[in-house]
């Protein structure tokens, strides 16, 4: 596969005044923000005094965060599945939310998500130039969220398996949710926070030494991270584009969702294709009308619906 990309510059936001000028003019965006940060804040609300639950959300939600109340919804599959049962109520969790909303909590309450818009604003701040992903390359890479979690479920329910029948009884994070053990998402939202804020760094007899990991894994994982967060500063969502196994599972469903981000052709101009160059997933908006886009990397963001907003709306899908 060859990777093809360009340089472009974001003419909306080269800086945080004109990030904030942009922002008031952009309905829908300002909206989003609002609830990226109320679910960021309601999903981490242990620190407010929340009560914990063991509910699979349809959100990323790295296993061992200190603050979580719910469970991410594909590390609570991993584990049930690593357990020997089968996770028919985490599964259908995801099935009725893409059902439903698409992928709408990847893009307005997941916390991983808003760390992925915040490195967009960030490097459009900073002016830092965007690439552009070919579109032979952009289909080849989105599928490594499903490959991962074939993967994933496969080694899941082989460990199950071998546990139930008493070949396996070691009990850590490999064996239990072993994706997670390598997600950069993860190393930002426990490892880095365990590391920096509560000094338990691996070899500690802390959440690290439990895990059983160590201090090379935690290097490897943070040059991981370190790499991830650079490059989304380059091509906006990058995780969830290209790593993230939660938004592969909603997008099964997107494509008939009952709520979906629709384009009236009627109303675009010929060429015009703005709603695609605002779409953070590059998705091709353009082939699709007033059934509803059904794309599985969109997000209904809405960020095209408020480049366009005589074309794009949200609706029913019919």
């Amino acid at each position: 596969m060859v990777i093809m990309m360009a340089t472009v510059n974001n003419p909306e936001s080269n800086s945080l005044a004109d990030w904030l000028n942009t922002l008031s003019h952009k309905r829908i965006r300002f909206l989003r923000l609002l609830s990226q940060i109320f679910f960021f804040v309601v999903l981490n609300g242990a620190f407010l005094g929340l009560a914990r639950m063991p509910f699979p959300a349809p959100v990323h939600i790295p296993p061992g965060s200190p603050y979580a109340i719910v469970w991410g919804g594909f590390s609570a599959i991993q584990f049930i599945l690593s357990s020997g049962q089968f996770p028919f109520f985490a599964l259908g969790i995801f099935f009725i939310s893409g059902a439903i909303s698409g992928r709408i909590f990847c893009g307005w309450a997941c916390p991983v998500g808003f760390w992925q818009d915040t490195l967009d604003t960030v490097g459009s701040w900073v002016r830092i130039p965007k690439w552009k992903v070919s579109r032979r390359t952009d289909e080849g890479f989105k599928e490594i969220p499903a490959t991962i979690a074939i993967v994933a479920f496969i080694f899941s329910s082989w460990i199950g398996i071998s546990r139930l029948k008493g070949d396996i009884v070691a009990d850590n994070f490999i064996t239990r949710m072993a994706w997670d053990a390598l997600d950069p998402a993860g190393t930002l939202f426990v490892g880095w926070f365990y590391a920096i804020f509560w000094n338990v760094v691996p070899g500690d007899s802390g959440f690290f030494s439990n895990l059983g990991s160590d201090l090379n894994i935690f290097i490897l994982n943070s040059i991981i991270l370190v790499i991830v967060s650079i490059l989304s500063l380059k091509v906006p969502r990058l995780y969830c584009r290209y790593l993230c196994p939660t938004g592969a599972l909603l997008g099964y469903c997107s494509k008939s969702s009952l709520i979906a981000v629709k384009r009236n052709p009627l109303n675009c101009v010929d060429g015009c294709r703005e709603c695609e160059k605002a779409c953070p997933m590059d998705v091709p908006i353009t082939e699709f009308g007033l059934e509803g886009i059904s794309d599985t990397a969109c997000i209904a963001c809405g960020q095209c619906i408020d480049k366009c907003p005589e074309a794009m709306s949200f609706g029913i899908r019919i």
